[in-house]
């Protein structure tokens, strides 16, 4: 049976040490900039009664909005982590999530095919594809890019009530980020993992799992929007025992049946539950978690596979820098939608560590994450990068 649908899967990059040292050096040497060193004093609460400064009221606005950009579930319902933050009531906020990876992964036998292919850095033949999907056992080999774009516009029904839509769009690229990442490779020693067997600047799929295969050697789309998300918002407007309470229920609609890379044609439901606390006296610290539970209908990486519900939880603890920013650490745990496959790490649970930086002036909230996989490489995003923007009116 052939399927004519798939997404592109990320490098797998064995020494994480060095790349999260990097990336946390990054986030200090910023942190310390005069940017941030002028906010301070901005954002304090009023002298207190015996003429003595007050300390400042430190923001944090929730979980990093950062999505799972798995190869294997692109196209399904991924709850995006809640804002603990609410508009008034009869306001309107405008969100936009972006986030983008460099994609390149094969399967260990694909690998092996590709070094004993032994002619250069010469892109896939549909003869190697044929090669490829005749192999003993599963195999794959996805090369690209792709990027993530989430509109999301929200209403503030009342104090407890919101309702919101996403409408994403997804573009897929061939490469332009290659050279920049086979070079960061070889600065720190971390090896191009197969890259060096291929041409750069191609998207190329070949994909051999159960009964579905699929060989895309040439992009056929350049991408488009996909399904959009309905969802409303259940929150408490004050803490309930030192814990602020969101809940969420939402759902992807197929409004124009099945789409090549932008949609399984099926409906998704999810449901998700975020609490926030505050620690220490000047609630310069916050913990999070949230837990998700997903109805997955199905999609084209197993298009013979039962529906499932898929189950994630997110854990995260934010520091404030200063009152209006701070630096969040969070961990994410899902299961894969692939189940019926040969390889283990396609179907183990996928693993991702987040960190970055939030910050909120006014009615405007910005965040910048970096996202890396800490397991299973076959089945999680290596690296990918996350960019947040929100127009949230008198936010509590």
């Amino acid at each position: 049976m052939r399927s004519r649908h798939q997404i592109p899967s990320p490098t797998p990059i064995r020494n994480h040490r060095v790349r999260c040292l990097s990336i946390a050096a990054l986030l200090v040497a910023y942190s310390g900039s005069p940017a941030f060193a002028q906010e301070a004093p901005q954002q304090t609460q009023a002298n207190g009664d015996d003429g003595k400064s007050a300390e400042p009221v430190w923001s944090h606005v929730g979980l990093l909005r950062a999505r799972d950009l798995s190869p294997f579930g692109l196209l399904r319902l991924d709850m995006l982590p809640a804002h603990t933050a609410d508009a008034l009531e009869d306001k309107w906020t405008f969100e936009l999530q972006m986030a983008y990876q460099n994609t390149f992964i094969l399967s260990d036998n694909t690998r092996k095919y590709l070094e004993q292919r032994n002619i250069g850095r010469r892109p896939l033949r549909p003869e190697d594809a044929a090669a490829i999907l005749a192999l003993p056992g599963d195999a794959y080999y996805v090369d690209g890019e792709v990027g993530l774009y989430d509109l999301i516009v929200q209403r503030r029904i009342n104090q407890y009530w919101s309702a919101y839509v996403t409408m994403p769009y997804i573009r897929y690229g061939e490469g332009v980020l290659d050279s920049t990442v086979e070079s960061f490779h070889s600065i720190f020693g971390l090896g191009q993992q197969g890259r060096n067997l291929v041409a750069k600047n191609h998207f190329q799929v070949v994909y051999g799992i159960g009964d579905t295969s699929f060989t895309q050697l040439d992009r056929e789309t350049k991408g488009g929007f996909g399904d959009p998300v309905f969802g409303i918002r259940y929150s408490l407007p004050e803490p309930r025992f030192g814990w602020d309470v969101v809940v969420e229920f939402a759902a992807k609609i197929a409004v124009d049946g099945e789409r090549f890379l932008l949609s399984t044609g099926r409906d998704d439901y999810g449901t998700q539950i975020t609490l926030q606390r505050r620690l220490g006296k000047t609630g310069r610290h916050a913990v999070y978690v949230s837990g998700s539970a997903v109805y997955y209908s199905g999609g084209p990486e197993m298009p013979d596979e039962d529906a499932q519900v898929i189950p994630t939880l997110i854990a995260g603890y934010s520091f404030g820098l200063t009152p209006r920013t701070s630096v969040i650490l969070q961990g994410y745990v899902s299961r894969s939608v692939v189940q019926d496959t040969t390889i283990d790490q396609l179907k183990d649970d996928k693993y991702l560590l987040s960190l970055g930086l939030q910050s909120r002036n006014r009615n405007f909230l910005w965040s910048l994450a970096l996202t890396e996989n800490v397991k299973n490489f076959e089945n999680t995003p290596d690296i990918s990068a996350q960019l947040g923007f929100a127009y949230m009116p008198k936010a509590k």
